[in-house]
This record gives structure tokens, sequence and C-alpha cells, in this order.
């Protein structure tokens, strides 16, 4: 992705005092001047010593970096916290927002432009988990996704669907990949089908409780592929018809499916 750069020479320390980037952290600029852009906040940054900073700030249409990554920025203080999370192991990502009328909103191009950076710095930090500054410090920040918890849900869920895998995932996934392929090819007895994709799959661990257990109220990114393995009666579940998906499971039969692993 396209990353613009204006790094502040002021509103950072140098370095992060031999913390690793343990968090990715959600904030908004809570501006009431409109249009509120990355561009203007980045360059705000770096003209003056103000007392604070982030790492990237986040409109519509761009992303700017105000820090560098190997340096810390001055986005949620460094008391203890209530989540582990403060500045020197972490990252600060700043939404521009939309003011009207009172109310502060987070548009959709920005909330997609964020997920998109997101999932760009979990490609050097995978280990690193997502947080709002109101989860560190209980700060209403960003606002909109304080007051209506769903709409953090529905980012982290954009995130996960998307999350890079690591390099030891990647070489089991590979290896998993290559694996079905083979079967598909010799095995259609639906339950043997659906036990080994279960066992081996399972080697890639359990990165989120989120199951889903009946075909009806999936994902659309999910439920194609579903459909296509319940019709081809390998995907069977347990004796109560529960699926029991894991993201981590759900993840891998689509993969699979988009390669044509599935396609008889």
């Amino acid at each position: 992705m396209t990353i613009h750069k204006n790094i502040t020479p002021f509103n950072r320390w140098i370095g992060r005092d031999g913390y690793d980037v343990e968090w990715i952290t959600i904030h908004y600029t809570a501006n009431t001047y409109q249009p509120d852009l990355a561009k203007n906040e980045a360059a705000a940054f770096a003209n003056r010593y103000v007392g604070a900073s982030a790492h990237f700030f986040v409109d519509e249409k761009e992303v700017w970096q105000s820090v560098a990554l190997d340096d810390t920025a001055w986005h949620c203080g460094d008391a203890p916290s209530r989540n582990g999370c403060h500045n020197r192991n972490s990252i600060g990502i700043e939404m521009c927002v939309k003011y009207e009328n009172g109310v502060y909103s987070i548009p959709e191009k920005t909330a997609a432009r964020t997920a998109e950076l997101v999932l760009y710095l979990l490609e050097f930090f995978p280990k690193a988990k997502l947080c709002r500054h109101y989860d560190i410090t209980g700060k209403i920040c960003p606002a909109p996704w304080v007051t209506d918890p769903s709409l953090w849900e529905a980012f982290l869920m954009r995130v996960e669907e998307n999350r890079p895998m690591t390099q030891a995932e990647r070489k089991e996934f590979d290896a998993l990949k290559a694996r079905v392929a083979s079967l598909s090819a010799k095995v259609s007895a639906g339950e043997e089908f659906d036990r080994i994709i279960r066992r081996d799959v399972a080697k890639l661990g359990e990165r989120s409780a989120v199951k889903w257990n009946k075909a009806d109220g999936m994902p659309d990114w999910l439920a194609p592929t579903v459909a296509k393995l319940i019709s081809m009666g390998c995907l069977k579940g347990d004796k109560k018809g529960d699926l029991a998906l894991t993201t981590d499971l759900a993840r891998a039969l689509v993969v699979v499916d988009r390669a044509g692993g599935f396609d008889r």
C-alpha cells in the first residue's frame, strides 16, 4: 500500500527502549474542523512540538506516517494500563473523522483503509494484538467505536478474516493444501474427507474462539464454500449436525476452495 511520510522531529522518542511491538492501537482525531485530512495532521505534528503523536494518520484517500516504526509515538501513555499496552510497545493509528451536527463518525472508506494498514503492519508484526485507546485507559476513543461496540467488532472481524499467516502457519498451510489436493482426487467418502481435513487443519492452532455451527448465518466470504462441501457430502458435522468451524478451519477451507481444491 502507498504510505506517504512526513516524519516529526519533535513529537517522539527515538527507539523503544528495548520493547517489541505487541499492540496496534486505534484512535480517532476528534477534530471538529472539516475536512479532517491525514496529510494536514501529519504536517501539524511535523511542524511543531505538541506533546502528542501517532505513527500513522488515515483518511478516506490516504495514509500518512508521522513517526518511524522503530521509534515511540506518544499516543496512549506510559502509565500502567488496563491491558498492558503503552507507548513503547505499540503502534498508534489515528483515524480522521467526519463531524456533523455535533456527532463524530468514521467514514467507511477510512475504516477500510485503516484495516488495510493494520494488515500491512501485521506482515511485519504478526503477533501484535489490536485494541482501542479506550481499552488501554478508558478514554472514549475512538468515540464512535466505543459508543457502538458493534462497529469495533466488525472492524476486528474484517482484519481477522484477512489476517496474514505467519511463516510457520504458511509452511503448514502449504503442506495442508498439497495434501487436500491429493486427497480430493482419491477420497469420495464424505466422513473420511471431513475427518482428515479436521485432523490436519487442527495443527494450525486456534487464534479465535469464534465458531460457526450451522450453515445459516455464516459470513458471505465463508457461506459458498460451506454450501459446496455440504452438497458434496464432505462436511456433515457431529451427531447434532453442528459444524463447529473455527476461524482458522474456515479460512483454510475457503483458500483451498478458491484454489480449486474442491472442484471435481
